[in-house]
């Protein structure tokens, strides 16, 4: 069975929308595993001063949730635009550049969008 690394690296309302709706379809095509992963500028969009993205995630949430697709925050990109920990508002994981190149050993495809 794929297992993905879905990549958001930009923010983008319209772009956050397509691109979780994608994500849910893959993995209601027979993926096995999809790690959807916030970025570069789209760890702003995990922000808890970015209401509209917060409210387009939480919308999206039971689904991913119920489909087992993992919300991550990089946290070198944390670090990049200042965002603590603490004022992300939501994550499964935090991963690192390390990590990701673990996951790929283990057979993950990276899709960036």
């Amino acid at each position: 069975m794929a297992k993905y690394i879905i990549l958001i690296t930009k923010e983008d309302r319209e772009w956050l929308e397509k691109v979780i709706e994608f994500t849910k379809a893959l993995k209601k095509s027979g993926a096995e595993d999809i790690k959807l992963c916030f970025t570069l500028e789209a760890i702003k969009m995990l922000s808890i001063e970015k209401e509209e993205y917060k409210l387009i995630i939480n919308k999206h949430l039971p689904d991913l949730n119920n489909l087992g697709i993992k919300i991550n925050a990089c946290k070198d990109c944390m670090l990049k635009f200042n965002i603590p920990e603490e004022n992300i508002f939501y994550k499964d994981e935090i991963f690192s550049f390390e990590i990701m190149n673990k996951l790929v050993d283990q057979g993950y495809h990276i899709i960036t969008f």
